[in-house]
């Protein structure tokens, strides 16, 4: 075998990093994307995407981490031709599924658009999007047979390519078609030959080509899944999968397809399942909001528009508003709030061999510890970024999305209530790598659905009421994490049987968090005596930094003890045990 084999850890943390990466790059897209085609755009572009995610997961989830789990145990087995011919079944199966996806999306658009989501402007932003499934489909034949082979690059790469692509295709495109067809307009009140019905004046917002600028920011997405198709097709052909010739001729014969492709099935279908609870949130926001909302307007619409008195785009009809809402709501503090779990989810990532280990070996003590040192990595990070978020929502926002102020007003209060959410979902997605370590691994798919549940009811019941709309969602949201959460650690105390340390996992960082959040709002109103907003934020931020990480360190939150549960651990340790900041 090739020398790019990676252990379990050294894999974890190469595509742990990648995920953090391909985030920030994805939020480096949507906040100048955001400021580019504004709520409106960004409506049809996330209800494209919400519609493409779940045929995506469907499609892909569970079959990628099935192939991986069957080819790494050919691979430690010596059977390496079953290897290959899993690999050539998945690449049928991805095939077949990736095909149906991509049709169902097309043939499908305006039922998805207009029906299940109540947006019916989606429609061609759907329809540029579909041939995406197809091509992360057969990109995730690559992956998982990669994955199984332990080699974790080929995916990471694939990933930023993609991510980059995303970026540079997505923006060029949708500044291409936002400035060519704002320009087409004014002139002859037509784009594309299409007659708009607006005029000259009532362009200001860009309302009337905001569907078409959305397709084409999502056309970047289209574009970079084709990117990373070829770049792993070119990757397995050039450099191959590391199988000797010599390997293959000692291996034993393949098993029959038949008995390959059932054991495919059996593993890939709870895993996707699974993996589409982990989206269910998003997918009630996407089915239940636009409907609600739509619902309440048709209730009480004065109340409505006297809540976004000054706020909405000139021009836009009483039917828009929903999706207006919906966009700002998904292109603002959703996209602000999904940046912190990917980065603090790693931490269950990289430590969640220990708590396999512990619980394998039946070491009671090395449990408690290992789930206290997970839950408290976690929280630490999780905490002052949540509060954070939250007391300086309206500053943030407007430091990233200086063009769209009045979204900005709809967005703080929106983010202040996310902010809080960040914590839950955190400390969520951590106690579930600590089930699975312990062997509950359905459990966690069992608590998605009861919070998904809490929500839908939250969702249907106050969405709907005019004075409220579109403010309800991130309550809904904060009550489903609360829920899981709970369930959760009364879980890993009764299964683990053991008692999680509650005072320094959870109390001691909210104690330092909240200092975080009152330095950083502190000394914004300081700073911005003397300098702008945006500078005064940008500052604000780094004092709530220091006083946080002092404020951890002086209360000893962290130990040296903590570090080594993390790749890379202990050099980080012993850098800050040289200038006396760890004990």
């Amino acid at each position: 075998m090739g020398s790019k084999k990676q252990n379990f850890l050294q894999g974890a943390l190469i595509l742990s990093m990648a995920a953090i990466i391909v985030k920030i790059i994805g939020a480096v897209y949507k906040i100048p994307l955001m400021n580019i085609i504004g709520g409106e755009g960004f409506g049809y572009y996330n209800t494209a995407y919400m519609i493409f995610t779940p045929l995506y997961t469907i499609a892909t989830a569970g079959i990628p981490v099935a192939v991986a789990r069957m080819v790494s145990e050919c691979m430690t087995l010596g059977r390496f031709r079953d290897a290959r011919r899993i690999f050539q079944i998945s690449m049928t199966c991805f095939l077949v599924t990736g095909t149906v996806g991509s049709l169902i999306m097309l043939f499908g658009s305006r039922f998805l658009a207009g029906t299940v989501c109540g947006n019916p402007g989606a429609f061609l932003p759907v329809i540029v999007l579909s041939p995406a499934v197809f091509f992360l489909c057969m990109t995730s034949a690559y992956r998982g047979y990669y994955q199984g082979l332990r080699n974790m690059y080929p995916t990471a790469i694939s990933q930023v390519v993609e991510a980059v692509v995303k970026v540079v295709i997505g923006l060029a495109l949708t500044v291409l078609v936002t400035s060519w067809g704002l320009s087409e307009a004014a002139e002859s009140g037509k784009f594309l030959g299409i007659d708009l019905g607006l005029s000259v004046e009532g362009l200001s917002e860009a309302s009337a080509i905001a569907p078409i600028a959305a397709a084409a920011a999502i056309a970047g997405v289209m574009i970079s899944t084709m990117v990373g198709m070829i770049y792993m097709m070119l990757h397995y052909h050039i450099k191959g999968d590391g199988i000797t010739q010599s390997e293959l001729l000692d291996a034993p014969e393949a098993q029959p397809k038949k008995k390959l492709l059932k054991t495919l099935v059996v593993i890939a279908v709870p895993v996707c399942l699974a993996t589409l609870s982990t989206n269910i949130t998003n997918l009630i926001d996407l089915v239940s909001l636009m409907n609600r909302m739509e619902y309440a307007i048709r209730l009480d619409h004065i109340t409505v528009l006297e809540m976004y008195e000054g706020l909405l785009p000139e021009g836009l009809e009483l039917e828009g508003v929903p999706n207006f809402l919906y966009g700002v709501y998904s292109g603002m503090p959703v996209t602000l709030f999904n940046l912190v779990p990917t980065i603090a989810m790693t931490f269950g990532t990289a430590a969640l061999p220990n708590v396999a280990s512990a619980w394998t070996t039946h070491n009671r003590h090395r449990i408690k510890k290992s789930i206290d040192t997970v839950l408290r990595l976690t929280t630490l990070l999780a905490i002052p970024a949540g509060i954070g978020l939250s007391v300086m929502s309206h500053e943030v926002l407007a430091l990233l999305y200086p063009l769209r102020m009045n979204e900005v007003e709809i967005a703080a209060p929106l983010l202040q209530v996310m902010g809080i959410t960040v914590v839950f979902v955190c400390t969520c997605a951590s106690c579930h790598s600590i089930l699975q370590g312990i062997g509950k691994e359905r459990l966690p798919l069992i608590f998605m659905l009861i919070g998904a549940a809490v929500k839908l009811v939250f969702n249907y019941i106050f969405v709907a009421v005019p004075s409220i709309n579109i403010q309800a969602a991130p309550y809904g949201s904060l009550l489903c994490y609360i829920t899981i959460m709970i369930i959760d650690i009364i879980s890993i105390n009764k299964y683990a049987q053991i008692k999680i340390n509650l005072y320094s996992t959870f109390i001691l960082p909210a104690f330092c968090g909240v200092l975080c959040g009152i330095g950083a709002k502190g000394s914004y109103y300081l700073f911005d005596i003397l300098l702008s907003e945006r500078l005064s934020t940008v500052c604000a931020i780094g004092v709530a930094v220091i006083i946080y990480v002092v404020a951890v360190f002086l209360t000893k939150g962290i130990t040296k003890k903590d570090f080594l549960m993390v790749p890379k651990g202990e050099k980080i340790a012993k850098v800050l045990e040289k200038i006396h900041l760890l004990r």
